[in-house]
Order: structure tokens, then sequence, then C-alpha cells
């Protein structure tokens, strides 16, 4: 299970370091800062976080701008935010929560309270994950790449049992199957997927270990000038190209 990220994005040097503190040790999640709505921005753009914390008075670009712009930013629009605020001010509350964002915490907070308000956000946020299924050397390689690369969670399935189990409790996004599955019956969790109308909507491919693993070696060396987003980003695009599926991946 992979850390959960949070940004907080405050000029207040102290509320980042109370902020990081405390919810990584109380949390157990990384917990990144900066101090500008620039600087947010750049680095959401940067990497996948499952959380901002953002306050809306900061100078230069305020936090209100920031949402404003994380909003129109197609790469970015979806993350989750708490805005920090030292004040209910009417005006700003209405231009947040037209922005969609309804979830605020007042400064100066207390530990207790900013545990307790970013634990509940972050249990209401439903994690994407990809469904993979074969036999469990397959699984576990498969699980390994997609983990190292990308921000999404992966369930792993061995039977038609735990693979019906896994699509009625979690929130599947892809299915992947090994096309080699020698010891399970494939027709048969096929024939249960195709049945199901919500199933059968998530998308599906069929791949094999030597096809997923063979497209590797092409980036393997990587030209030296190519920045490390670029890297990350050839990377993604030769593995998701090997699965058979574009997933919705950031800089």
């Amino acid at each position: 299970m992979r850390k959960k990220k949070i940004l907080v994005i405050d000029d207040d040097e102290m509320n980042l370091q109370i902020a990081k503190m405390v919810l990584e040790k109380k949390l157990a999640c990384e917990v990144f800062s900066v101090d500008s709505g620039s600087a947010g921005i750049k680095f959401l753009r940067r990497e996948n976080v499952d959380l901002v914390l953002l306050d809306i008075v900061m100078p230069e670009q305020d936090g209100i701008e920031t949402l404003a712009e994380i909003r129109n930013d197609a790469l970015i629009k979806n993350v989750s935010v708490i805005m920090l605020t030292a004040s209910g001010a009417a005006e700003n509350i209405q231009r947040v929560s037209e922005l969609g964002v309804q979830d605020y915490i007042k400064k100066p907070f207390l530990p207790a309270d900013l545990v307790a308000r970013v634990k509940k956000k972050l249990d209401e946020i439903r994690e994407e994950e990809i469904l993979l299924i074969g036999d469990e050397n397959f699984l576990k390689s498969m699980q390994k790449l997609i983990e190292e690369n990308f921000s999404y969670e992966t369930q792993i399935a061995t039977s038609a049992e735990t693979t019906e189990k896994i699509l009625r409790e979690r929130n599947i996004k892809l299915i992947i199957a090994n096309a080699e599955m020698k010891f399970i019956d494939g027709y048969k969790i096929l024939s249960m997927i195709a049945a199901n109308e919500k199933f059968s909507a998530i998308p599906f491919t069929l791949t094999t270990d030597k096809k997923l693993f063979a497209q590797l070696s092409k980036i393997n060396q990587p030209p030296a000038e190519e920045s490390p987003k670029f890297i990350k980003k050839k990377i993604a695009s030769v593995v998701t190209s090997a699965i058979g599926y574009k997933l919705n991946l950031r800089d």
C-alpha cells in the first residue's frame, strides 16, 4: 500500500513545519510543502498528490487565484483541496465554493483538528485501482512494475471468486488479464465479467509478460539530454502501449 501524498501550499513557514510533522507522524503519509501558489502549481504538474492544503491569504498569488488556476488546468483540475483560512469571510467562502471546494480548516489550527479533517478527507477519496488477473508469478511482476511507475494501486486475483469480490468492493479503473493463464479458469472469469453490466463497462485488456517486459528494453538507456519529466512520460507511454490501454498520465 503506497503512502498518501499531501501538498501544503502556505507562505507561513511555521504552518508548513507543523503540518508536515503532525501529518507524517499521525497519518503515515508523505507531506510536501511550498511557500507560494505558483510553486504549488509547478509541483502539482510534476508530481501526483492525493490532497492539497491551500492557504487563502498569500502574497502575489493568493489561494483563491491558485485554486482557480488548478481547476482550469486539465492536468491537475481533479485534485482534492482543503482551504486553510484565518477568516470565514463570506465572499471567500462563496468564491472557493464556486470552484468546487467546501472544506476548510481554520488557522491557527490545532494539530488534532488538522489530523481529523485531513483523515476524513482522505477517507472520502476513493482510490482508483487496477485489477490484475492471472498466475501469481506474473501478477507480482506486473504489480511491481505498475506501482513503481504510476500513481495507481493494484489488486491481484488468482481465481474467479477473488475477481468478483474485488470488482464488487473496490473502485477498479482497468482490468489487465494474463493471456497465458495456466492455473486458473480464464474462461470462467471472462464469462463472469461479461455477464455483469457494471463489470463489463470497465476497460479490459489481455497481455503477456513477454510482450510487456520486452517493451521496457526500449527505454533502459534514455538520451542524456532528456529531462526526468520526459523520461518518466516515455516510460509511462511504453508501458501503457504494451498493455493496450492509455492511462490518464500527468507530467
